[in-house]
């Protein structure tokens, strides 16, 4: 881009001492070669000497004669002084060179200050600038306090595929989802990405935590927003209450598309998984297909080479312990689950006390970062585990000015320190544990939520406390019951403590959002004992009122009254009333989906189900031809065709599934239904297809991708290569 000329790159250790060559037009038509040569250093403060370009003066006399280096350009982001770049200039014309340039750190700073595009790289090159620089004031306060948290990251951060297809996705559909596992790096590429995005005048970047904060945030009127969600699903566990919301925000966020907002979401993959499953036809489109998905934790050897050099180098290590492990660090990056998360807390002593500088240990440390983090948050001080026994009941995070002070103050009775001692620890452990972002402190890292929740399992005592003391949104969100089905990274509340738990749970606020909740609590995580004592206790519960899913088989309400019939636990008005919305659904929506739940199927007594056979050949049949021209009309085109047509369809199924005899008749508008079905999905495709050419995006976000065209070393020249960690202990 600086050179304004094609410019070819060579493998590492087999440049010939060219980095990079280039074409130099002449007056006369010969086409001169140019010659790049780089050297660097991980040290951002040191000087260029003239005895630095001793180890290329072979390559120069080579590349002179060879007719490779008219133009001569030694490039380095060391700092460079005047009479040393004039002595090297002269020391190169003396061996031929036309026209030598000693390019240094003051140079490749102006440059990138000076381009929007490469200040987007900005992290990936060593000691330039001042990172923070990037986040100005168009940042609302929200957002800004986030990314600040995150910008003595940023200087580590590498670059990879992921980060690439992310972008491209952004450029492509507007909106992308992360999956990895955690401490993959999603919320990295996440930050990078947004921080780019607050590059463009623009753009406002939200970083939110919900789908509610998207819908409250949403302004139709400003089409330059960028929304980071992280976690979009839940942090540590299935949110439910978040897949809900998410079921009627997309329609708002394909909107938001369409108006010019971008969207980045991350997600760890178990959950999304489970989300996926629960959203089914309700979910994007571009979710739904894996056009805008994007694996995060692939990863090649020599992206994971340089997130570990990138994390010691410019971690809080000492020298002595950077020399020890050095020689182990190639084994670390080779390790198949390789996690850019554990890669960090090498390079953080809080993380490391106790570890072996042995190969074993820390290919272990890589491995089995679980294991670890809970020996380590174990042997934390009291006072300090108290301090995230905190956080941890607050899973939105903690507010010391707004805050459950029910939940503090049963940490600190469960503790025995007071709640200011408490709040004490936290600037001990901010950067490590911690993080503050504006008012509210969080973890550092979703995996120490995960490494508190193996400790208190093993602690029943405090289980009680918190039982009694976290707020009823942590407990009906990521606690399950022992002897329920076993939900990953969620916390088991052990059956001897399931009278505590009934006693909890009647208390819970009668309100739409948590009455759902608590329906899906009592739908999926509690156990037959919990269950059937907290409705056999307090039957009132069941009258509550929430919100209705879509479609019926993932409402958690009718999932609870299906369960408290076979328990005999459900009173008869309310049986026979959730027996006519599941008919009313059928036969106005089409939603039979709830014909494959038994429990809910059962609300509906034999002679009714037949009845509902009946009415569904006798009134739905006849009248498909207009219900699918409706629903062709209504069709959103952002939605994939064939989708709007699902729950018509499985209707068709059900209905042969019935048992209901169906005469020729039926079976013919049953048959015209599927072709007419298919012409209208075929309209649908075509009138996509005219709506995109005629609106295509002119937003490019891929000047953000950095491609990295080096193929990998063959291994045959594995050993001439040098070793990326060569200077990590400099």
């Amino acid at each position: 881009m600086v050179l304004g000329r094609p410019v070819e790159i060579f493998r590492e250790a087999q440049d010939g001492g060219q980095d990079a060559v280039f074409l130099i037009p002449s007056p006369n038509g010969e086409q001169l070669i140019g010659t790049i040569q780089c050297k660097h250093t991980s040290d951002a403060g040191k000087a260029l000497k003239l005895s630095d370009l001793s180890a290329e003066i072979g390559n120069v006399e080579e590349l002179v004669k060879g007719g490779q280096a008219d133009t001569y350009i030694f490039m380095t982001n060391m700092s460079v002084d005047a009479p040393v770049a004039a002595a090297m200039r002269a020391k190169l014309r003396e061996f031929g060179v036309r026209k030598p340039h000693i390019l240094g750190r003051q140079y490749i700073v102006r440059v990138i200050k000076s381009s929007a595009r490469l200040r987007a790289l900005v992290p990936q090159v060593y000691g330039l600038g001042d990172l923070t620089a990037i986040v100005d004031e168009r940042l609302s306060e929200q957002s800004r306090a986030l990314l600040d948290s995150w910008i003595p990251k940023l200087r580590t951060y590498v670059p990879t595929q992921a980060h690439r297809d992310a972008v491209n996705a952004i450029s492509d559909h507007g909106v992308v989802l992360l999956l990895g596992n955690p401490a993959s790096g999603k919320s990295a590429i996440g930050a990078i990405v947004s921080t780019i995005a607050s590059e463009n005048p623009d753009n406002t970047v939200l970083a939110l935590t919900s789908p509610r904060d998207f819908e409250a945030g949403w302004n139709p009127n400003d089409p330059g927003r960028f929304f980071w969600i992280d976690d979009a699903f839940g942090s540590n566990v299935l949110r439910d209450d978040y897949v809900q919301d998410w079921a009627s925000a997309f329609s708002k966020l394909r909107a938001a598309i369409k108006h010019g907002n971008r969207f980045l979401l991350t997600s760890r993959k178990h959950i999304y998984e489970a989300a996926r499953r629960r959203l089914g036809q309700r979910n994007l489109a571009q979710f739904a297909d894996g056009s805008a998905v994007v694996d995060v934790g692939e990863l090649t050897f020599e992206e994971k080479a340089q997130i570990l050099y990138n994390h010691i180098n410019f971690g809080e290590q000492s020298q002595s312990w950077r020399s020890n492990v050095k020689p182990h660090l190639a084994a670390v990056a080779a390790v198949e689950e390789f996690l850019p998360g554990i890669a960090e807390r090498l390079g953080d002593p809080n993380f490391t006390k106790g570890l072996t500088p042995r190969e074993s240990s820390l290919v272990r440390f890589m491995e089995e970062p679980t294991e670890h983090l809970i020996d380590t948050v174990s042997a934390l001080d009291e006072q300090l585990r108290a301090a995230l026994y905190l956080i941890y009941v607050h899973q939105a995070g903690f507010d010391p000015s707004d805050h459950d002070a029910a939940a503090a103050q049963a940490v600190s009775d469960l503790t025995g320190f007071t709640l200011a001692k408490i709040q004490d620890c936290f600037a001990e452990l901010k950067g490590s544990f911690l993080k503050l972002s504006g008012t509210k402190w969080t973890f550092a890292h979703p995996t120490i939520s995960d490494a508190l929740t193996e400790v208190l399992r093993q602690k029943p005592h405090m289980m009680a406390a918190l039982i009694r003391g976290a707020p009823i949104d942590t407990i009906l969100g990521s606690f399950t019951c022992e002897g329920s089905p076993l939900i990953r990274d969620a916390l088991v509340i052990p059956s001897t403590l399931d009278e505590a738990l009934v006693a909890r749970l009647s208390h819970t606020p009668d309100e739409n959002h948590r009455n759902w909740m608590l329906f899906h609590f009592l739908s999926y995580r509690a156990n037959d004992a919990v269950f059937a004592k907290l409705i056999g206790q307090f039957p009132e519960l069941l009258r509550r009122y929430c919100w209705q899913s879509d479609p019926l088989a993932n409402d958690p309400r009718f999932h609870t009254y299906g369960r408290a019939h076979q328990f005999g636990l459900l009173p008869e008005d309310l049986r026979r009333e959730a027996a006519r919305s599941l008919e009313s659904a059928a036969l106005s929506d089409l939603d039979m989906s709830f014909f494959a739940e038994r429990g809910m199927l059962a609300l509906i007594s034999p002679l009714r189900l037949v009845g509902l056979g009946l009415a569904l050949r006798t009134n739905l049949l006849p009248a498909l031809e207009e219900k699918i021209d409706e629903i062709a009309a209504d069709a959103d085109l952002d939605e994939e065709p064939d989708s709007h047509f699902k729950k018509l369809l499985d209707a068709l199924e059900r209905i042969e599934e019935m048992g209901v005899e169906l005469d020729d008749d039926a079976v013919g508008l049953v048959g015209d239904a599927r072709d007419q079905v298919n012409r209208a999905v075929d309209g649908l495709e075509e009138r996509k297809r005219e709506r995109d050419e005629d609106n295509e995006d002119d937003t490019d976000w891929t000047y953000i991708v950095t491609q990295n065209k080096e193929e990998p070393s063959p291994p045959e020249l594995a050993a001439t290569k040098r070793s990326i960690f060569d200077d990590v202990d400099k």
